[in-house]
């Protein structure tokens, strides 16, 4: 009976030992269990490391936008983002020239302006107009496009104006001058009123009590469009 308690106690030390064996070798690095087979070995969690441009990389290969998803900072051009701001056109680099249309009775006239200086310059929102003969308003704007004209060093951007509308009250002025507006809508950049010439073929122009200037455009075209649909003109 002794023997035989003793070969039933070995016995049960044996069966641990190879549990405890097959246990050791289902844990190993590799993730193989040879005894019920292979099992996958854990992923490690993807690592993610900042690149220069804003966008972050995965350990598995995928991009990821470090700026929630969209990749765009939201700054461009003049506004916004921290983006460079383009310095407000003054009188010291911009010069104004006029262009009247006969075959619409002088009804509108179109202002051209042109960077004489030696950088790129902002044109923000509308020229400042006022006509001499004692009159101190200043133009109102007319429904245009508002985003203004950014113009580099010979370039060019047009305003145009309603100056009378069809059978209303009108009275001669002789002089003009604009003023350019700072990002701030009418409140004037560091520039001094600019004396416009009138178009060589007028002496005076007709103006009634509420003529209208559009916003700066780069496009003569639209800025012609934008006056001419104005009160029905042509």
């Amino acid at each position: 009976m002794r023997t035989a308690h003793r070969s039933w106690k070995a016995h049960a030390l044996g069966a641990a030992a190879l549990t405890a064996l097959l246990s050791a070798t289902a844990c190993e690095p590799d993730g193989t269990n040879n005894g019920t087979g292979t099992t996958p070995s854990a992923t490690p969690s993807a690592t993610v490391s900042a690149q220069p441009d804003g966008e972050s990389t995965g350990t598995d290969g995928s991009s990821q936008d470090s700026d929630n998803g969209s990749g765009n900072s939201g700054g461009s051009g003049n506004s916004g983002g921290g983006g460079t701001v383009t310095a407000a056109c003054s009188d010291a680099n911009i010069s104004i020239a006029t262009t009247v249309y006969a075959h619409d009775s002088a009804r509108h006239l179109l202002l051209t302006a042109t960077n004489t200086g030696g950088k790129e310059c902002a044109l923000y929102h509308y020229p400042i107009v006022r006509f001499g003969n004692g009159r101190e308003d200043q133009v109102g704007p007319l429904e245009s496009e508002t985003k203004g004209a950014t113009i580099g060093p010979g370039e060019k951007a047009y305003a145009g104006m309603l100056l009378f509308r069809t059978g209303a009250p009108t009275e001669a002025v002789e002089t003009m001058t604009v003023s350019l507006q700072g990002r701030v809508s009418n409140a004037d950049a560091d520039s001094g009123p600019i004396e416009v010439p009138l178009p060589d073929e007028a002496d005076f122009l007709n103006i009634d009590d509420n003529p209208l200037v559009s916003y700066w455009n780069v496009s003569r075209e639209n800025s012609e469009n934008y006056m001419f649909k104005a009160a029905g003109g042509n």
